[in-house]
């Protein structure tokens, strides 16, 4: 895909700018949509305990890292691997 820029066309902000103004319009289509949804931003786990179902099971062949908590008695837990059901 090629951009067509205007002959004479000029910038009004730099770099810089630009991002931050490309920021400020994504934060406020989020404030805006999650206010007339009524929605709640959350964070997605790092970490979930395999029984949780919370973490997909991939494609079937592919296994979750996972690893054993020392403070809990080696309890395992698995590395999410995919925020699908987080969005």
């Amino acid at each position: 895909m090629s951009a067509v820029i205007p002959d004479g066309y000029r910038s009004v902000l730099g770099i810089r700018e630009t991002q931050v103004a490309i920021k400020q319009v994504k934060d406020y289509f989020e404030r805006a949509l999650a206010g007339e949804l009524n929605l709640t931003r959350v964070s997605a786990p790092l970490f979930v305990y395999p029984e949780s179902g919370l973490n997909d099971n991939l494609n079937g062949i592919e296994r979750p890292v996972s690893f054993g908590i020392r403070e809990q008695d080696e309890r395992r837990a698995e590395i999410v691997h995919s925020l699908a059901k987080w969005k």
